[in-house]
């Protein structure tokens, strides 16, 4: 947990030393608001995790949190409004990075 706050707080900091402090704001803002947002799926597993600290309930638990991570990964998405899956989303971030760094 340490390590999190500590990525965490290096983040801000960077953010902070560019200034763009409100792109990083308005990027968090889009992950957690709207449809479709990473909110639903920390519940989820928020919800799931809290269920395996009932000791009859335990390897329920943990099946169905494998069960989320695999439907995570392998979700497909909607192409058409850029909402994908992992490897989708990971593809348009890696086209995006690379079209910014060739018009520096």
């Amino acid at each position: 947990m340490p390590f999190a706050f500590l990525i965490v707080g290096v983040v801000l900091v960077i953010s902070g030393v560019r200034g763009t402090s409100q792109d990083l704001l308005t990027l968090v803002k889009g992950d957690f608001t709207g449809q479709g947002s990473y909110l639903y799926w920390l519940v989820a597993i928020l919800l799931i995790g809290s269920i395996g600290y009932i000791p009859s309930f335990k390897g329920f638990s943990k099946a169905f949190l494998a069960l989320v991570l695999v439907v995570l990964v392998l979700k497909e998405g909607n192409p058409k409004n850029g909402n994908g899956g992992v490897f989708q989303q990971f593809q348009t971030a890696l086209q995006k990075i690379s079209q910014g760094n060739g018009a520096s």
